[in-house]
C-alpha cells in the first residue's frame, strides 16, 4: 500500500511561511523524529539543475531548503545541502561553490551553519535487485550519509512529462555518468526504467517537494514560473508525484515514470489509492497549469534488431527535435558539454546540432542559461497528430 502524501498551503517564499508549511507537512507524517536521530549526518538532496537563480523556479528554493536545514537542526541532525547538477555545470569544488551562491544555497548555508557538500568523489556500488543497473557510480556523500532527504521541485519536462520527487534522485550519480546513462539506455522506457533504479538504491526517507512556485510549459527550465502555492511531503517518493500531477492535471498513467513503477509493484495505478493528510488535494488542484508541449519521443519495439536500425530513424520522423535560435544563442557552450552525444558545436556564433547524432535527450534545452533552444516538432508527427 502507498504512503501517505501530506499537503500544506504556502503561498509564497516568506520564510516563517515556508517554516510553518514545512513544519506542518512534516508533522502530519509524524514528526521529523521519525525520520532523523541526533547525531546523524543528513544529505538534503536538493534540485539544482543549474547555477540559477531561486527566481526562475529551476531549482529548490532556498527558503524551502532553509526551513528542512531547521527542522533536522532540532532533530539533532547534521544536516549536509548538496547536488551533482545538470551536465552543463563542471562537477568540481569550483563549480559546485558557483551553483551554491547563485541558487541561494551558500546563503542558506552562512545563515544556518548547515554544510555545503563540496566533495566531489564518487563510488561504484552493487545493485543487483536493479531492473537495469546493476551497478551504479554514485556521489561519496550519498553514501556516506545516515539519512537522505530529497527536496525536488515542482515542473514539468518535455522528455518524461513531469520531474518530481522519483526523477530528483538522478543527481546522486555524479557529473559526466548522468550523460553517459542518458546514451546507454537507447530508448526513454529503458531510461525510465535506469531513474526508478536510482529512486530504489538511493531509498530517500523523506520527500519534501517545493511546489510554492512551479514550472509549467517546457521544463524543467525552459518554461515559464507558475504559482502552485503548496508543499508535499511523504516517504514514497512516488506517491508523491502522483499525487503533484493531480495538481497539474496531468494524469498519472501518461507520466512514464509512474506509470513504469505500476509494473514495479510501487503503487497500484489507482490514484484514488494514495491517502492525503492536510489540506484536500481538490482544493489545491490547478485547472490551467500549461503541460509540456506532447512529445511522442519512441519507444522500443522489443526486437533488438529492429531497434537497432529502426530506432534512430523513429527519433528523426516523431520526436521533437532541439533547434538553437539565432538572436537568443549566445554560443555560450553550455549545450555543448551538457550533450551526451557530443551533436552540438558552435559555428558562426550559434549552436548547431548534428540530428544524425542526437537522440532527443533534451540535456541542451535544460542547460541553456538563455532558453534559446526550441523545440520543433517534426512534419511527419505533426501529419500524423502526435
Amino acid at each position: 500500500m502507498s504512503q501517505p502524501v501530506a499537503i500544506a498551503r504556502c503561498p509564497t517564499y516568506q520564510q516563517d511561511l515556508v517554516d510553518q508549511a514545512v513544519h506542518d507537512a512534516v508533522d502530519l507524517l509524524g514528526g521529523m523524529a521519525q525520520f532523523v536521530r541526533p547525531g546523524q549526518k543528513v544529505l538534503l538532496k536538493v534540485n539544482l539543475l543549474s547555477a540559477s537563480a531561486p527566481e526562475a523556479a529551476i531549482t529548490t528554493h532556498p527558503a524551502v531548503v532553509e526551513a528542512m536545514v531547521k527542522a533536522v537542526q532540532s532533530a539533532g541532525g547534521h544536516p549536509i545541502i548538496g547536488d551533482s547538477p545538470g551536465a552543463s555545470v563542471r562537477y568540481t569544488e569550483n563549480g559546485l561553490r558557483s551553483v551554491y551562491r547563485i541558487s541561494g544555497m551558500a546563503d542558506v548555508a552562512a545563515r544556518t551553519g548547515a554544510e555545503l557538500m563540496l566533495d566531489t568523489r564518487s563510488e561504484t556500488v552493487s545493485f543487483p535487485q536493479g531492473k537495469l543497473l546493476k551497478r551504479i557510480e554514485v556521489i561519496r556523500p550519498a553514501l556516506e550519509a545516515d539519512v537522505i532527504i530529497s527536496l525536488p521541485k515542482f515542473k514539468n519536462h518535455v522528455l518524461t512529462t513531469f520531474t518530481g520527487a522519483t526523477k530528483n534522485m538522478f543527481g546522486v550519480v555524479p557529473g559526466a555518468q548522468k550523460a553517459l546513462l542518458h546514451v546507454t539506455p537507447r530508448t526513454l522506457s529503458n531510461f525510465v526504467e535506469v531513474l526508478l533504479d536510482i529512486l530504489e538504491w538511493s531509498a530517500p526517507a523523506l520527500t519534501l517537494m517545493d511546489g510554492i512556485m512551479g514550472m509549467e510549459g517546457d521544463g524543467p527550465s525552459g518554461g515559464r514560473p507558475r504559482q502552485v502555492g503548496v508543499v508535499l511531503a511523504s516517504r514514497d517518493a512516488v506517491a508523491l508525484d502522483v499525487v503533484a500531477v493531480q495538481i497539474a492535471g496531468l494524469p498519472a498513467e501518461q507520466v512514464p515514470l509512474l506509470k513504469q513503477s505500476i509494473a514495479r509493484g510501487w503503487w497500484s495505478g489507482r490514484t484514488e489509492d494514495i491517502p492525503t493528510l492536510g489540506v484536500p488535494l481538490d482544493e489545491v488542484k490547478l485547472a490551467d497549469f500549461r503541460p509540456a508541449r506532447p512529445n511522442r519521443h519512441p519507444g522500443g519495439t522489443g526486437v533488438p534488431l529492429l531497434d537497432r536500425y529502426l530506432a534512430p530513424h523513429l527519433v528523426n520522423w516523431l520526436a521533437v527535435k532541439p533547434v538553437p535560435q539565432r538572436g537568443r544563442c549566445t554560443a555560450c557552450g553550455a549545450c555543448v558539454r551538457a550533450c551526451p552525444r557530443e551533436a552540438i558545436a558552435i559555428h558562426d556564433q550559434l549552436a548547431q546540432v548534428n540530428y544524425g547524432r542526437c537522440i532527443r535527450c533534451y540535456c541542451c534545452h535544460e542547460m541553456c542559461p538563455q532558453k534559446a533552444i526550441d523545440l520543433a516538432q517534426p512534419w511527419l508527427a505533426r501529419l500524423l497528430r502526435l
